[in-house]
């Protein structure tokens, strides 16, 4: 009898144990805090999500609207890969299923096909052009219909140092030769003439680069400042950092990302693009194990390098870096869009959106869609002090100017595709460039890339008819 007892009490205290265990895997409330809150119950709501840098920023939020509305809002990070399949079976099995969730754009077919999705009314009518780019309203549509509140986007940018750009800038003119700074420099060749007396004044803007080619007549035109080693890295392992060489023309389902029937990835533009990729290999002599994100940024901090392919996040890292006692981050730097590949084919990076949807089978479909409104509305003014990520929101005004050049990036790029069947695709296109950058034949890896993405959504592979690559007529090409 002591033997038995003792057993089960054993068995019992290990059950406490993994129920503790249990709930400290949500930070918010644990599975028996969120069983508890009935759906019936009035004023409470619930909101699931699976990014740990949403913590403070939902919690705070959720203070502040429970104050406002007297709505009580109950926030759960989940952990774990099949973060839908996690909703349907708390919605449909165990009956505690959130009222709204947070997902990647990429998710919302397989959202939407597994019912968790809401068509919403959006009773504020905020989702427009007036409160949202007009990518983050295709990145939350699906089938003409909109499913979530825009949140927060994540993307590539270009930055610049812009103290080192304006001492190249100061080298223009004057007593330097056009030789040395390249077309747009004027020198003195006549100093009797009256009109060559005065120097040429150049500012950052005036020599900043407009194209991706142009970077490279940049460096193949002007000198670095003295200590500046590199004039241009990126993160050559990451495709999110390099996808706006080719990103224009490799259109998987079309502007809202979710047409079967749009697959062109493999055309003579794609090609052109890659191959000028390519080309930037030899130029700035980056390996792919020796490009590390975080490496990169250190060399920009330190005055080391003058352009780089950078985050959303890179603002807060370099303002906090001012503040550093020891070695703190004393240059200006600007932020640009570039639009072009050169002077004719368009450049779009890489983008991912994060959106608040309403639970499709939720008892508190209005409610649940206030809130959503109100985390990424009325509430996001907080969201880039309390995350480091960008809002979709449109701000009335940013902590820094920078932050608007941010968001010209974002509405110049190209999200991730609906399609549930091409949900490897950022794989499939990392691929793709990790190769083309080890010289392989860009031809035959986006001829590959169309027949693999075909085949994943129809079943069958389909090899498209053979197009020539096209040469390269860059005017780099032709410089010794």
């Amino acid at each position: 009898m002591h033997i038995r007892r003792k057993f089960f009490s054993i068995l019992a205290i290990l059950a406490m144990t993994v129920v503790a265990l249990l709930g400290d895997l949500f930070p918010q409330n644990s599975l028996i805090e969120s069983e508890s809150a009935k759906k019936d119950e009035k004023n409470i709501l619930s909101i699931w999500y699976t990014d740990e840098y949403l913590d403070e920023y939902i919690r705070n939020a959720a203070v502040v609207y429970e104050e406002k509305t007297g709505v009580k809002v109950v926030s759960t990070r989940v952990f774990g890969l099949e973060f839908l399949e996690a909703i349907q079976k708390a919605t449909i099995d165990d009956g505690y299923g959130p009222d709204l969730f947070i997902i990647g754009n990429e998710s919302l077919e397989k959202a939407y096909l597994s019912g968790l999705c809401y068509e919403l009314g959006d009773s504020h009518r905020v989702l427009n052009s007036t409160y949202f780019p007009e990518i983050s309203l295709d990145a939350i549509s699906y089938s003409d219909s909109k499913l979530g509140y825009p949140l927060l986007f994540e993307c590539s940018l270009f930055l610049y140092n812009r103290t080192l750009l304006e001492q190249v800038a100061a080298g223009i003119g004057g007593s330097s030769s056009a030789s040395d700074y390249g077309e747009g420099s004027e020198s003195v060749d006549t100093p009797d003439s009256e009109e060559n007396t005065l120097a040429v004044e150049y500012t950052a803007d005036d020599i900043l680069p407009t194209s991706i080619v142009g970077i490279i007549e940049f460096a193949l035109n002007y000198n670095l400042p003295e200590g500046t080693e590199s004039y241009f890295k990126w993160c050559v392992s990451d495709v999110l950092y390099e996808y706006w060489f080719a990103g224009a023309y490799m259109n998987v389902g079309g502007e809202k990302g979710d047409d079967r029937d749009i697959i062109d990835v493999y055309n003579e533009n794609s090609m052109y693009c890659l191959k000028v990729f390519q080309d930037f290999k030899q130029f700035f002599s980056m390996e792919i194990d020796e490009s590390k994100y975080d490496d990169i940024l250190n060399e920009f901090m330190s005055g080391k390098l003058l352009f780089m392919a950078a985050d959303t996040n890179v603002i807060g890292k370099l303002e906090a870096a001012r503040k550093n006692e020891e070695n703190p981050f004393e240059y200006e730097y600007g932020i640009t869009s570039i639009g072009m590949l050169n002077d004719t084919l368009r450049s779009q990076g890489l983008s991912v959106t994060k959106l608040v949807s309403v639970n499709g089978m939720s008892k508190h479909k209005q409610e649940a869609e206030d809130f959503a409104k109100f985390l990424t509305v009325d509430y996001s003014s907080n969201l880039y002090a309390r995350t480091g990520k960008m809002a979709c929101n449109y701000q009335k005004e940013y902590q820094y100017p920078q932050m608007e050049d941010i968001v010209r990036t974002y509405e110049n790029s190209v999200s991730l595709p609906k399609i549930v069947e091409t949900s490897n695709y950022w794989v499939l296109a990392e691929m793709v460039y990790t190769k083309a950058w080890d010289g392989e034949d860009v031809n035959k890896l986006l001829r590959q890339l169309s027949g693999q993405l075909k085949k994943q959504i129809h079943g069958v592979y389909v090899e498209d008819g053979y197009i020539e690559t096209p040469v390269i007529n860059e005017d780099y090409v032709f410089q010794e």
